[in-house]
């Protein structure tokens, strides 16, 4: 996959149930420092279930650090909580399969804009993570800045996509998603925005990044391409950018900068980890 690559369906695989620390889920070498490198130019995806019994998200609540553990108790509704406890315990066990670590003994730093940063073990991989509804995908791959962004595609409509195009996306972008028949817009809106989530994600500024400052391809049945950025007319070469399937009824894109990125695919099983 280039910058201007096709949509990725690829089939999202279990870790066979004997997988050991012996072999990495791209089946490259075991690395000599102890860590699951991906190789050079490849991005794993790692999608899982928020969907889990109380109990099962009980359980999961003692890999946690204190921090997550307090954010967790601010969301008011259990739902939400469960999902954002499902989720960073996921992440704390794709992570430690990685560095050869218990998840609960990761640490993890974060920028300004939030963005986390794994700094004990001390490692080269990048990740990054979203979650709509109850999916998650987690992203990552080695020394590159990546993003990722999943969106629920049944989530209640709204109405008027084009006032909201015209205020936060670019021109470009406004005019290609006017363009469109009226009944593809609302899928048409949500592949714009998550390909644009992930870029944003990427170079770690979120949403504080303007987005009408970039431009991405809006049709869904379009590459996912970084068209150009304003700031700088040569850095859209720099960066991929794919859009992805999370499953039914999702939609996913991610962004990361190099060039040539090879993306596999892996499904988390609850029951298989801690």
């Amino acid at each position: 996959m280039n910058g201007n690559g096709p949509r990725e369906a690829g089939t999202w695989r279990r870790v066979p149930s004997d997988a050991s620390r012996q072999a990495a889920p791209s089946d490259a070498a075991w690395q000599a420092d102890s860590e699951w490198r991906p190789a050079p130019g490849e991005v794993h995806l790692w999608r899982a279930s928020l969907d889990l019994p109380p109990e099962r998200v009980r359980e999961l609540e003692r890999c946690l650090s204190p921090d997550e553990l307090a954010r967790a108790k601010r969301f008011v509704a259990r739902s939400v909580r469960d999902r954002y406890t499902t989720a960073r315990a996921v992440l704390r066990n794709i992570l430690a399969q990685y560095v050869s670590e218990t998840p609960a003994d990761l640490h993890f730093s974060y920028t300004e804009y939030g963005k986390p940063d794994l700094v004990r073990p001390a490692t080269s991989l990048r990740f990054n993570v979203s979650h709509s509804h109850d999916l998650a995908v987690y992203a990552l791959t080695a020394g590159q800045p990546l993003g990722v962004d999943v969106e629920y595609l049944h989530r209640r409509a709204i109405v008027d996509r084009l006032k909201i195009a015209h205020r936060f996306f670019s021109d470009r972008e406004y005019n290609a998603l006017a363009s469109l028949p009226s009944y593809r817009r609302d899928h048409a809106f949500l592949a714009c925005w998550t390909r644009k989530e992930a870029f944003v994600k990427a170079i770690g500024q979120g949403l504080s990044c303007p987005l009408d400052q970039f431009d991405v391809t809006v049709d869904p049945n379009e590459p996912a391409e970084l068209l150009a950025t304003h700031w700088d007319v040569s850095d859209a070469q720099r960066w991929s950018m794919a859009s992805f399937d999370p499953g039914p009824g999702y939609i996913g894109a991610l962004a990361v900068k190099t060039r040539d990125v090879r993306l596999s695919f892996w499904q988390w099983d609850h029951e298989q980890f801690e």
